[in-house]
């Protein structure tokens, strides 16, 4: 005989609830693995979401638990035990009593953040990393892993990647795409094995230490005055960072890299009247790039409109800058618009 849900004397559920901590929550995770669906459910319906969080971590540590402890717990319910045997709580079981429960997307949320970046596979990783990095490693691979690689990958993520590669790179992994009929089982090993060693680990050790990326995402949100100054100090002692930093950064001014076939999609993205203010204090190179993917007449108005304009605060201008960055970044992601490298740029 199933155990009734657990209440306590006012009538609430108390399993896991807000006040569970520590060993309680240990144990709420036993009589959750003892009762029976339906039961959990109920349990379930009465959580906040970071107390359902909470209750399927504890569900997915649990591991195997002696009977004299499941009886023990039980009995602190006040609940007909019975002979229940052993629970064994793994992130299989809690994954299954999940996906009966929930909606799948926050199934696979709260399952990831379980598991961590360990419960990954190979492949999920890869998908969470930048197209840009993608990019850099596949540059020195060859043709027919690359397109291994790019085969394993979402297509809007694939897409991204090959944007980012030599035109002639991209030609011949598209080629060997398409000649790919299905992938031996120990090729795909062995290339797993190599992404293993050569990328993920040594991504994964020096991501986190990558100090050109904080100070590269710290000088994109500061004053331009403390940049100009901050980056001056930096080229002069560490040339090689500094030129890293400018890589990473992504200035109002760096939209002369926008891809001029992809220019118009960014344009038609701004806000007219927070990019009348951007564009007060923008290069004349700048400007007649966005008035030029304009038709004639929205061109001639907005001419009319920045050379009318009165002075601007200069935090109104970088905080519209800023804004128009942040757009052109989220139609990059989307692969909407193409960003070009600096070198890329200088040539076309």
């Amino acid at each position: 005989m199933k155990p009734p849900v657990p209440y306590s004397r006012s009538g609430q559920a108390v399993a896991a609830g807000p006040e569970a901590t520590g060993d309680s929550l240990s144990d709420a995770a036993v009589v959750l693995m003892v009762l029976d669906e339906q039961r959990v459910q109920t349990i379930f319906e009465r959580f906040e979401e970071g107390e359902i969080r909470r209750a399927s971590r504890a569900m997915a540590h649990l591991g195997k638990v002696p009977i004299e402890r499941v009886e023990a717990v039980l009995a602190r319910f006040q609940a007909e035990v019975g002979k229940v045997g052993t629970v064994i709580g793994t992130a299989e079981t809690t994954e299954r009593l999940l996906r009966r429960l929930l909606p799948q997307e926050k199934v696979s949320d709260i399952m990831d953040e379980i598991r961590g970046p360990e419960g990954k596979t190979m492949w999920e990783k890869l998908a969470n990393i930048s197209p840009e990095v993608l990019a850099t490693y596949l540059r020195t691979e060859l043709a027919q892993t690359a397109a291994v690689i790019l085969s394993k990958l979402p297509a809007q993520h694939a897409a991204r990647v090959l944007a980012l590669l030599p035109e002639t790179s991209v030609d011949e992994i598209i080629l060997r795409m398409v000649r790919m009929d299905s992938i031996q089982k120990h090729v795909l090993n062995d290339i797993e094995t190599t992404l293993q060693r050569e990328f993920i680990t040594n991504l994964s050790r020096s991501y986190e230490r990558d100090s050109s990326q904080i100070v590269a995402e710290i000088l994109n949100r500061a004053d331009k005055g403390l940049v100009g100054r901050l980056m001056s100090q930096i080229e002069n002692r560490e040339p090689h960072a500094a030129s890293r930093i400018k890589r990473i950064m992504f200035t109002f001014e760096d939209l002369v890299r926008v891809d001029r076939s992809t220019f118009g999609t960014l344009v038609a993205e701004c806000p007219a009247e927070r990019l009348q203010v951007a564009l007060t204090a923008a290069p004349p190179e700048l400007r007649e790039l966005f008035f030029g993917s304009m038709s004639q007449r929205a061109a001639s108005q907005m001419r009319e409109e920045v050379d009318a304009m009165p002075p601007q605060r200069r935090k109104a201008v970088e905080d519209a800058q800023a804004e128009i960055i942040a757009i052109a970044k989220r139609l990059a992601d989307d692969g909407r618009i193409i960003i070009l490298e600096e070198d890329e740029a200088e040539l076309g």
